[in-house]
C-alpha cells in the first residue's frame, strides 16, 4: 500500500526490491534495451505499483531534456470526428506518461499555436484536419510532427483510406441502381475531402456514369453547409436520386433538408455520409456512412510520434493507411425507378 502521503521515491522502491537505485531507474524508465533480468524487472514493477510510485516527470524532463507533453492541433471541437481522434490520442499518450495540449485552430492561427507549443518546449505535435502544405515551411522546422489524414514526403502520417472511402461510396450507390448522383463537399485544402471526392468521381466514371457540374456542390463542412447545398439540389427539376457527402456533418445537414422538403429517405433520395460519428444514429432514418477508425487514427498518431521522440535523429517511421468500411443503415436504398427520383 502507499507509504503515507509523501511522494514515493525510486530509492524506496529500490530498498524494498533489494536492488540498486540505478537498476530501479532503468526499469521504471521502461527502456526495452535495459539489461535487467526478467524476474528483477517484474519484481520492481510490482513493488512500485504496490507502494504507489509515480515518476517525477519534471525531474526526468530536466535530465532527458523533455517536457513529456504533446500538442494536438485540430480545426475545431465542434466536429465529433476530431473529438474522437483526440480521445484516441489522449489515451495512448496518458499510458506512456505524456500530457496532451489540445489546440483549436478555428479562431487562432495555426502558426500561433505552434509558436506557443514551442515556447512550452513540447516534445512533438500532431496536426489533423489542417493541410500542412498551407503552413509556412519553417513553421514545422525542428519539431517532431505526425500528420493525420494527409499525405506528406516530409513527415510520417496516419490516415483513413479516403480514396477508398469515395470508391466504396460510389460502388454502394451504383449497386442500388443509382445513376444520377451528386456530391457535396467543401472547397478547401483538406486532403481527406479531396481524396474522397476523387475516389467517388473516378469510380462513377469507370462505370460509365458522368457527374454534371451542377451535381457537384461546394459547401462548408458543417450541418448548415450540408443543409443549404441539399436544398439547392432538391430545387432542381431533375434532382439526384443519391447524394454522397464529404463528411457526416454535411450529410446530417442534407438529411435535415430532405425532412424540411418532405422528401422521404431513402424512397426518393439515398443519402450517404463519411466518418461514422455517433450522431448518425440519432436521426430517423439512421444515416448510412463510410466508417473511418477515428480513435485508432489518434492512437496510432501518438505511437508514431513517440517513436520519433525516442529515436531522435533516426529515419521517420513509415506512414500508415487504415482501412474504411461501409455501414449501411436507413438512408440508402434502391433507386425508385417508377418515380425517377421525383418527389
Amino acid at each position: 500500500m502507499r507509504i503515507g502521503k509523501h511522494r514515493v521515491t525510486a530509492a524506496e522502491v529500490a530498498k524494498r526490491a533489494g536492488v540498486s537505485q540505478p537498476t530501479v531507474s532503468l526499469i521504471l524508465s521502461r527502456n526495452p534495451k535495459a539489461r535487467v533480468a526478467p524476474e528483477t524487472r517484474s519484481r520492481v514493477l510490482k513493488i512500485a505499483e504496490e507502494i504507489g510510485y509515480r515518476p517525477n516527470r519534471l525531474a526526468q524532463g530536466l535530465v532527458r531534456r523533455r517536457s513529456f507533453a504533446l500538442g494536438v492541433i485540430v480545426p475545431g471541437f465542434d466536429n465529433p470526428f476530431y473529438v474522437s481522434v483526440l480521445s484516441g490520442a489522449e489515451r495512448v499518450a496518458a499510458e506512456a506518461g505524456y500530457a496532451v495540449l489540445f489546440c483549436e485552430a478555428g479562431k487562432v492561427d495555426v502558426v500561433q499555436h505552434l509558436e506557443a507549443l514551442r515556447d512550452r518546449q513540447i516534445d512533438g505535435v500532431i496536426i489533423a484536419g489542417i493541410a500542412a502544405t498551407t503552413l509556412p515551411p519553417r513553421a514545422l522546422d525542428d519539431l517532431n510532427v505526425v500528420l493525420i489524414n494527409q499525405p506528406s514526403d516530409r513527415f510520417p502520417t496516419v490516415a483513413g483510406d479516403s480514396l477508398k472511402a469515395g470508391e466504396i461510396a460510389a460502388e454502394h450507390l451504383l449497386s442500388l441502381g443509382h445513376r444520377r448522383v451528386a456530391f457535396i463537399g467543401p472547397a478547401n485544402s483538406i486532403p481527406a475531402y479531396r481524396f474522397r471526392e476523387r475516389g467517388f468521381v473516378q469510380t462513377l466514371r469507370a462505370a460509365g456514369v458522368s457527374m454534371p457540374s451542377e451535381l457537384l456542390r461546394r459547401a462548408d463542412a458543417t450541418i448548415a453547409g450540408g443543409y443549404t447545398a441539399m436544398r439547392a439540389l432538391l430545387a432542381m427539376p431533375d434532382h439526384p436520386t443519391a447524394v454522397f457527402c464529404a463528411n457526416d456533418l454535411v450529410a446530417l445537414g442534407a438529411h435535415k433538408a430532405c425532412g424540411a422538403a418532405g422528401v422521404q429517405l431513402p424512397r426518393y433520395v439515398s443519402l450517404l455520409g463519411c466518418d461514422d460519428i455517433e450522431m448518425d444514429t440519432l436521426v430517423t432514418p439512421e444515416l448510412s456512412t463510410i466508417a473511418v477508425p477515428t480513435r485508432e487514427l489518434g492512437a496510432r498518431a501518438v505511437r508514431l510520434l513517440l517513436r520519433q521522440i525516442e529515436h531522435e535523429g533516426a529515419k521517420p517511421p513509415a506512414s500508415q493507411l487504415l482501412p474504411v468500411k461501409l455501414v449501411q443503415r436507413g438512408t440508402t436504398g434502391p433507386v425508385n425507378k417508377r418515380n425517377g427520383g421525383a418527389r
